[in-house]
């Protein structure tokens, strides 16, 4: 849970400062959005309930993954660690779906995906974690990587990068209902 308010507590600053570099190109509806995230982080109740939570790599999309070259499965391997944490795993899946696919691409693959995953899960011993817990997880995993793009546009990222990510994790947002969750 310390490790979740230390990484959000600059972020309130950043969405700011976007916002003032941005002016009237960031709409009414994203400023309400984010700073509903950012009043009342709905993630916090969820980590502080030490559940089902894991080891997350937190930048898991395809620049970040070695494939074999044979291309048998089983030899993939994710690098670049340096943003791992305590978390929820479907932070990852988010990263890899929500953020960095168009829509068309998201809608056909995620369900499948995630229900390969879950029952990937429940085939490797893990009890008591439905596929409704693992929607609600990746749904709430999706609010929190829009934060992503927001650390990248204050870090000096080109928007080249952040704001296409920006972009998708948004329209996630509105296709998965992830308004809801917020307080």
């Amino acid at each position: 849970m310390a490790v979740a308010r230390d990484l959000h507590q600059p972020l309130p600053g950043f969405w700011a400062s976007l916002c003032d570099r941005l002016g009237d190109r960031m709409s009414g509806d994203r400023r309400r959005l984010c700073e509903r995230f950012f009043a009342a982080p709905p993630h916090f109740a969820r980590l502080a309930t030490a559940e089902n939570l894991s080891v997350v790599h937190g930048d898991a999309h395809v620049w970040n993954v070695f494939l074999p070259n044979d291309g048998r499965a089983g030899g993939e391997r994710l690098f670049d660690w340096g943003a791992w944490r305590p978390g929820l795993p479907a932070i990852d899946l988010a990263c890899m779906m929500a953020m960095h696919w168009f829509p068309e691409r998201r809608r056909r693959f995620e369900r499948p995906l995630l229900d390969h995953y879950h029952a990937t899960l429940l085939a490797s011993g893990v009890k008591g974690y439905d596929r409704a817990a693992l929607d609600h997880d990746y749904r709430l995993a999706v609010l929190i990587q829009m934060t992503m793009p927001i650390i990248w546009a204050n870090i000096g990222i080109s928007a080249s990068v952040w704001l296409g990510n920006f972009e998708r994790i948004m329209l996630a947002v509105d296709d998965l209902g992830c308004r809801e969750l917020l307080a």
